[in-house]
């Protein structure tokens, strides 16, 4: 009788191993997971910026064309014709979602929060010069740096 408790306690500790096993290899696949989702959002903000720095120095390094005078203008202008105008493009902002374990966040609220708790410190959101966001779903926090020097932590959902 003892042989056989002892044998089903044995099996009951491995089947108990292999439910351990089991979860602690999906902790792993889920926190992989999640770092190679933020390792995408931070590449797509640092991508965003340097689109947006491209297009500043675009715009600063236009070079104004001298003015011409309205003897110059008459000779050159033509009738208008009745087309319309193409619109202007506008510049592309995706929404960043972050999704974990049922729980959904916009990357663009995070920021929000950053800057909110920024100001809220005592800081003017004018001072901020650049912005590192580093998302961890799995402790509900989005960690930032400010400017290389200011770090903090926000909820992230």
């Amino acid at each position: 009788m003892e042989k056989k408790t002892t044998a089903k306690l044995d099996e009951t500790k491995a089947a108990v191993k292999a439910a351990e096993a089991k979860v602690a290899a999906k902790v792993e696949e889920t926190k992989t997971a999640a770092k190679e989702a933020t390792a995408k959002v931070v590449a797509k903000v640092e991508e965003t910026k340097n689109a947006a720095k491209e297009t500043e120095v675009k715009a600063a390094t236009k070079v104004e064309e001298p003015k011409k005078t309205a003897a110059e203008t008459a000779k050159k202008r033509k009738p208008r014709t009745k087309t319309a105008k193409k619109a202007a493009k506008e510049e592309l902002k995706p929404e960043v979602y972050i999704q974990y374990q049922g729980r959904e966040g916009v990357v663009e609220d995070a920021i929000k929060k950053v800057t909110e708790q920024f100001v809220a410190e005592g800081h003017r959101a004018s001072t901020i010069k650049s912005l590192q966001l580093y998302l961890k779903p799995e402790e509900n926090a989005a960690y930032y740096v400010i400017n290389q020097k200011i770090a903090g932590r926000v909820d992230l959902f």
